[in-house]
């Protein structure tokens, strides 16, 4: 069946012209599969939003393979018209233009942009039924029913938007703002859902989910205060209340699981319905045990069809939670399953990687970042006029550290909208945290892509050309190794300061420090978040009125060595996880001879060639345990990037 991706690669099928410039301000070229599409067609596609980068990789790597026809070279931009491509390109291309409405002709053209393009598989299918006309509130009614499958009308009970509210923000689905507002409008005036927070509960996960952890909390506490001897399945309260429900519940369970919603915990040994023991703890070891074999199924579950990055994100969440309450609990004998099925994950990724991981760094940074580069870009495209933005990059936190730091700061009352980004590869500090302040490719920063030294003056040019004066840019690194003073932090030393970069590199200094593996790692970590300096940070952060934002370079994973390699000054440097040269002879002779992945090419500079340790693998002396970082683990190249919302109400 013809597909709405194929309408698009249609186009570039057969093109003679070997550089095109398309034109997509619809964002429809968006999208992974067809991306990869396009690169089997035989494109090098670029996204095009700076004219100065584009040019360098034009003249460095492009312009004598297009001049012979050796490649065919696609740049697409998102911008309006195509002013903003150079003149010579605008003379010897050839141009395209990708429009929204010549695939969805019979809707609103007004109403389909502001979806999301993962949800037009199902739109396009609807789509060919509809008679309506392409009126923006026939459209709109139609497409909630028919592609959403949510009829409003039928939603007139706490159950029924109970339902809704788990399928939605479970399911990660964030549905577009034009399809809330409507939710909104339509539910908020049925006098059953009085003094509910519909907004809230719709526009936000994060609220969400403290909702309906207070909502079980009062529920449990409630019927804990029943005579002793009542039959709780019979009492009005439990047959009244929308966790009753079976679907409900049966999504509520999930939830507990994979750590969206805390279980209470009671020493009360009372009779629940076997249901409501999967959010009430009384037996540790007997929850434990079924919290680890639903994430293990969970996770077997959801990787035989990853296919997009997405999906290796929403795995990333479940591995680390696994991880961290396996670790958490220091009980040896689950060691093994967790390296196994560790093992088999990477194994799959790994090959997603090498296939897959060059399509990332076409895509926009828009609606959300992808890659860890996008981030001073979605910060500078979102930030409102005079918003004050932080940006703390913990400098090698992977997920897993990520979930024990969450939980918290959870407990100290704050909150987050989380999201997953991909470091660039090699997961190297001086290769994916410069991206971060530099907001661009590796190759830009060439000349000092084995340093940090320059990050500071990247980062306050990235926000210079995005319209702000450096004199409101602070940068600072070095962070959370002292005990926390506000003086001490450059955000706060100047009352004009609007953008606020920062390091904290103390896990790092944990990961080499880590001799008994990630067991001491996190035992380390948990000892520093005890002194609250993060806590402190972002408090005092959120006081000066601070949108603030956590991230990290590249995250760590644990590995054995596989013997020391000795090239003397032959190879560029020598990470544990990776060694980088700027020969490609000895490059690809020290391929044949150690073994590893050779990584070369995408978003490098054209001398930067990288040689990666397999999972489990280090450059170090055989069976040495370490702690490290470098290659493409998941542990190591999906890494959090979190708003952090200092309150329920904030």
């Amino acid at each position: 069946m013809k597909t709405w991706r194929d309408e698009i690669v249609q186009k570039f099928v057969n093109q003679p012209y070997s550089l095109l410039l398309v034109n997509d301000p619809d964002f429809l070229l968006n999208d992974e599969e067809i991306l990869q599409r396009l690169r089997e067609n035989g494109y090098e596609v670029i996204h095009f939003n700076d004219s100065i980068f584009i040019r360098y990789m034009y003249e460095s790597q492009f312009r004598e393979k297009v001049k012979r026809n050796q490649l065919k070279l696609l740049f697409f931009s998102n911008d309006e018209n195509y002013i903003y491509f150079p003149y010579d390109f605008l003379q010897h291309g050839y141009h395209i233009e990708l429009k929204i409405s010549e695939l969805f002709p019979k809707f609103s053209p007004g109403i389909v942009k502001q979806l999301d393009k993962e949800d037009f598989d199902v739109l396009y299918t609807a789509h060919k039924q509809y008679q309506g006309s392409s009126s923006d509130k026939e459209t709109l009614e139609y497409i909630v029913k028919h592609a959403y499958k949510i009829v409003h009308e039928l939603i007139d009970s706490e159950v029924e938007l109970y339902k809704l509210l788990l399928s939605i923000h479970y399911a990660k689905k964030q549905l577009p703002s034009i399809v809330q507002q409507f939710l909104i409008e339509k539910l908020s005036g049925k006098n059953v859902f009085e003094g509910i927070p519909i907004k809230r509960l719709l526009t936000s996960s994060t609220y969400f989910f403290q909702y309906i952890e207070k909502q079980w909390t009062t529920f449990v506490h409630q019927l804990l205060d029943l005579q002793e001897g009542s039959v709780l399945e019979e009492t009005p309260l439990y047959l009244a209340h929308p966790f009753s429900n079976p679907d409900v519940r049966r999504l509520m369970n999930d939830l507990f699981a994979e750590g969206y919603i805390r279980k209470i915990k009671t020493n009360v040994s009372y009779s629940f319905p076997t249901w409501m023991k999967y959010g009430v703890e009384v037996d540790e070891d007997g929850s434990l045990q079924e919290k680890i074999r639903h994430l293990q199924g969970k996770i077997m579950e959801q990787i035989t069809s990853a296919s997009r990055y997405k999906d290796w994100i929403n795995i990333m969440e479940l591995m680390a939670e696994y991880k961290c309450t396996v670790l958490d609990t220091n009980k040896q004998e689950y060691e093994s399953e967790v390296n196994a099925l560790f093992r088999k994950v990477n194994e799959m990724l790994e090959k997603w990687m090498i296939e897959s991981y060059r399509s990332l760094t076409s895509l926009p940074p828009v609606p959300k970042p992808k890659m860890v580069h996008h981030i001073a870009q979605f910060l500078a495209s979102k930030r409102g006029q005079n918003e004050k933005i932080a940006l703390l990059v913990l400098d090698g936190m992977s997920y897993v550290q990520w979930k024990k730091i969450k939980y918290y700061l959870t407990n100290k009352g704050f909150s987050f909208e989380e999201n997953g980004v991909f470091a660039w590869v090699p997961t190297l500090t001086s290769v994916s945290r410069q991206a971060i302040f530099a907001g661009n490719f590796p190759s830009v920063f060439s000349q000092s892509i084995n340093t940090t030294a320059k990050e500071e003056n990247y980062w306050k040019t990235f926000w210079e050309n995005s319209g702000l004066l450096k004199q409101y840019v602070s940068y600072q690194k070095g962070l959370g190794k002292e005990a926390y003073k506000k003086e001490g932090i450059a955000a706060f030393k100047r009352p004009n300061i609007k953008v606020y970069g920062a390091v904290i590199d103390i896990i790092d200094q944990f990961i080499h420090g880590a001799v008994q593996g990630e067991k001491s790692l996190m035992s380390e970590l948990q000892l520093w978040l005890n002194t609250d300096y993060l806590a402190q940070l972002l408090t005092d952060l959120h006081h000066e009125k601070f949108t603030i934002y956590i991230t990290s370079d590249h995250g760590n994973t644990e590995s054995v060595g596989i013997g020391r390699i000795s090239e003397g000054v032959l190879v560029e440097q020598k990470g544990e996880r990776v060694r980088v040269y700027t020969d490609t002879i000895l490059f690809k002779d020290a391929a044949e001879k150690i073994g590893g992945i050779p990584w070369t090419g995408v978003g490098l500079p054209e001398n930067y060639h990288a040689l990666l340790a397999h999972y489990g693998q280090a450059f170090v002396n055989k069976n040495e345990r370490i702690v490290s970082h470098g290659s493409i683990s998941m542990e190591e190249v999906i890494v959090p990037f979190v708003k952090v919302i200092p309150s329920l109400g904030g």
